[in-house]
């Protein structure tokens, strides 16, 4: 039921690796770390399946956890937990990302839950000038996933945002970003030894996927026109809606993007622009909506909007909630849910 799409090319790697002829031909577009993981707890005599969603889950509790401190210490503690008026940003952050539109994710067998559990971290020790933990916690999302590039970005103006040049902090933020390229070199090293290419992944994102560098307004096209073509051959199929929809979220990113900027916070400014802006150039949207939920100070901004306004919190999570409940249905039920 819920080794659906890319979880089941996670599970393949998992259990038979890049190279064998059992898993997918174009499997390297898929980072390492989830698949040594799930392999790694399946060793203890759980399915891969089990094992994949029971690291989904935890990956899940270390994220909400640590952007409740996060969004605490940038938006101040509320009083009291009486109800939703009283509630801080820290519990509102929280439940919008746990109610998100596309929060199946979280508990899927799929990647996005361990990304978020090194990028928010990642973030969290960066304010707190703790740069070496924040690298470690970058390297987890940087194995996760290859948006762990983009998270660096982010990281790097963090930095420069801090004014902290003295030669010890630069010392510990340049060792802080070779922890973080660790998992992205090993990768490379490998695939340069099977493949004779350290950079693969894009070759397999681009023969898989059709992923490849497109222009920003051809990729508009391309993605308006999937959804005259699939809408020509009759009903309004989940296929026709996807694409809207994957227009719909690019959109909201973009606001996103904006809404960082105005507030000057250039590290999320920079971690969800440059990600938006890859997703905007390859050759067709794709899987933008889900994009969206990595990119975590979207559910801060919201908190911080909705303050203590009720009507404010509840209107975001009526938005949410009947959305991620379609998610899970969708998903469990073989529909394409991005």
């Amino acid at each position: 039921m819920w080794t659906r799409w890319d979880a089941q090319h996670f599970l393949e790697i998992a259990e038979f690796g890049y190279t064998d002829e059992r898993s997918d031909p174009h499997a390297t577009a898929f980072f390492p770390l989830w698949p040594l993981m799930i392999r790694a707890l399946s060793a203890t005599g759980l399915g891969p399946a089990l094992a994949a969603m029971v690291l989904s889950t935890a990956a899940s509790v270390v994220a909400v956890a640590y952007l409740y401190r996060l969004a605490e210490e940038e938006q101040g503690r509320g009083a009291g937990s009486a109800g939703p008026q009283e509630q801080g940003g820290g519990r509102r952050a929280s439940l919008y990302l746990l109610f998100f539109p596309s929060a199946v994710f979280l508990v899927a067998p799929y990647s996005e839950s361990l990304f978020l559990a090194g990028a928010i971290p990642a973030f969290y020790y960066a304010r707190h000038q703790r740069w070496l933990v924040s690298g470690a916690c970058a390297a987890v999302a940087m194995g996760a996933r290859a948006a762990g590039a983009f998270l660096l970005v982010g990281l790097l103006l963090e930095f420069v945002r801090q004014r902290d040049f003295s030669g010890a902090t630069l010392r510990r933020g340049l060792a802080a970003g070779v922890v973080a390229l660790l998992p992205l070199l090993a990768f490379a090293a490998y695939l340069w030894q099977v493949k004779g290419d350290p950079l693969y992944f894009f070759t397999d994102q681009r023969l898989g996927w059709g992923r490849e560098l497109s222009g920003p307004l051809e990729a508009l096209r391309a993605t308006w026109g999937a959804t005259r073509v699939d809408a020509g051959e009759g009903a309004l199929t989940n296929f026709v809606i996807g694409w809207r929809v994957e227009i719909v979220a690019v959109a909201l990113g973009m606001l996103s993007v904006v809404w960082a900027l105005v507030k000057r916070e250039w590290g999320y400014a920079g971690f969800m622009g440059v990600l938006l802006a890859s997703l905007m150039t390859s050759s067709i949207y794709l899987s933008v909506p889900r994009m969206l939920l990595s990119m975590f100070p979207i559910v801060l901004f919201l908190a911080e909007w909705t303050g203590r306004d009720t009507k404010r919190h509840e209107t975001v999570l009526l938005a949410f909630a009947p959305i991620a409940t379609l998610g899970v249905v969708a998903f469990t039920r073989q529909a394409w849910f991005y």
